[in-house]
């Protein structure tokens, strides 16, 4: 294949395809056994009849302090982004983390907007079928998980009884996010903006994240993150409206900001004071 011709093929292999947003894995890897987490298997339909999977991983404590409602990032499935809060059930909390369309075990294809469909479905799932204190839930969006807890959560009904919105790690726009990633790879580069504009930017997170007040958010962001830059948390952080706060994680990347016990610990004691406070 000549070389003048690669970037063509890339661009045909574009057309149709979302693999800049999506890396679903239907292989599920040994980490909760690793850890030594019990996790109950859950199965739910969505609007268009799919058969989603989640786990609900009960708090290991006499009585839960509240829910985790989490939603993991772009890539693989529920078995390895449970490596990121595998530990809060130790410490109290119930955690509801489910795989959106055609990750994991959940039937279907993924799109974005079927994305969405997903989440508004497993908030339902939370809210309606769960053994947990409905007016103990807060939602955990990591990367493209955050940017669903932004724009997908509060089309559900049961958005009024959240707590609280966390996000890691998340994005200002998808179209954004595309044209980063081609501009970092040589053979793109010059191609990155007529090609970033094939994703479509239909839900951008910096002009819903509004909204989401006066619900409490708290924005995450690792100050080495080299997947998601450090300015589209600052930014997300200025678009949002109080009450809001901004955490950067010094010498953290985009997957590990809670691998450090001092993070856990702020974690822990944002999470008690946010469920102290009346659900607005």
């Amino acid at each position: 294949m000549k070389h003048h011709l690669l970037p063509l093929f890339f661009l045909l292999g574009l057309t149709g395809c979302s693999h800049l947003i999506f890396q679903p894995e239907k292989n599920f890897y040994p980490i909760p056994d690793d850890l030594g987490v019990e996790r109950q298997d859950h199965f739910f339909r969505n609007a268009d009849n799919l058969l989603l999977h989640g786990w609900f991983i009960p708090s290991v404590t006499e009585s839960a302090k509240g829910t985790i409602f989490y939603l993991h990032g772009n890539a693989q499935n529920v078995s390895t982004h449970l490596r990121s809060i595998w530990w809060l059930p130790h410490h109290g909390y119930n955690i509801f983390m489910f795989d959106y369309r055609g990750y994991g075990r959940s039937q279907g294809e993924a799109t974005l907007e079927g994305l969405h469909q997903d989440v508004s479905a497993a908030m339902s799932y939370v809210f309606t079928k769960l053994p947990i204190n409905k007016d103990n839930v807060v939602i955990y969006g990591q990367s493209l998980g955050g940017a669903l807890a932004i724009t997908a959560s509060p089309q559900s009904e049961y958005f009024p009884k959240v707590s609280g919105i966390i996000i890691e790690g998340a994005f200002t726009s998808y179209r954004r996010v595309a044209r980063e990633a081609l501009d970092a790879w040589w053979l793109t580069w010059a191609f990155q903006w007529p090609l970033s504009y094939m994703i479509t930017d239909a839900y951008r997170p910096i002009d819903a994240i509004a909204s989401i007040s006066p619900k409490p958010i708290l924005i995450i962001h690792g100050a080495e993150d080299q997947v998601i830059n450090l300015r589209h948390g600052q930014e997300l952080f200025e678009a949002a409206k109080q009450p809001k706060e901004h955490w950067v994680i010094d010498n953290a990347g985009h997957n590990n900001v809670l691998e450090r016990e001092t993070t856990r610990r702020e974690l822990l004691n944002y999470l008690q004071k946010l469920f102290l406070a009346p659900t607005s």
